[in-house]
């Protein structure tokens, strides 16, 4: 099943980004200026199905930004504005995190049920579930290479058990996951993108 998304950025999100990711006050607007360009390249959406009919509580699942993100941001890059390019990059990200929270409203407006732990490939599930998953998903406009990257590049793959029990379902992850060093962890946000900015 494949289902549309609008990923966006609250209007408070925007002071909550300029620490995140160390900019400076004075580089908001060119941060809400490009967060508009992306709005207009967006092709979100997430696919998501049983991963069996014996599991049925277990599903596959793809979200994705679209890959307008991927060519706004080359366009950036190859015009020699690395600024830009690596702001596009910090704003997909917390696009991406809003995409996900999207995924599991639809996941649960379609079974009546939570969206559990998303085990992401690559960490909780070794990489070559990848290939499972595209069976199970189809995906006309996800594709991935040898080394199993995926493009678009903003893209996350994971499976999901459903759960009827809310406390135990993703938008509680962040108070039992034991990944304290996640760059989306509720309360420690800024460590991972220190390394990113450590890294530019």
């Amino acid at each position: 099943m494949r289902e549309t998304l609008q990923p966006y950025i609250a209007e408070d999100g925007y002071r909550q980004i300029l620490p995140r990711y160390h900019f400076q006050e004075k580089e908001e607007d060119l941060i809400r200026s490009l967060t508009k360009q992306l709005y207009q390249v967006l092709d979100s959406a997430t696919y998501f199905a049983c991963k069996s009919p014996r599991e049925e509580n277990r599903l596959a699942v793809l979200v994705t930004l679209g890959s307008g993100v991927d060519h706004l941001q080359e366009a950036y890059t190859k015009a020699g504005q690395l600024t830009e390019g690596y702001m596009i990059e910090c704003i997909a990200m917390e696009l991406l995190k809003n995409a996900y929270e999207q995924a599991a409203d639809k996941i649960y407006s379609h079974y009546g049920r939570w969206a559990g732990r998303f085990e992401f490939l690559g960490e909780a599930v070794p990489i070559e579930a990848m290939e499972e998953m595209f069976t199970i998903l189809e995906p006309k406009e996800i594709s991935y290479n040898q080394a199993y990257m995926l493009m678009p590049k903003k893209t996350a793959a994971f499976f999901t058990t459903l759960t009827e029990n809310r406390q135990t379902a993703y938008c509680n992850f962040c108070q039992t996951c034991s990944h304290v060093k996640c760059v989306h962890r509720q309360g420690n946000l800024t460590y991972g993108y220190q390394q990113i900015f450590r890294n530019r």
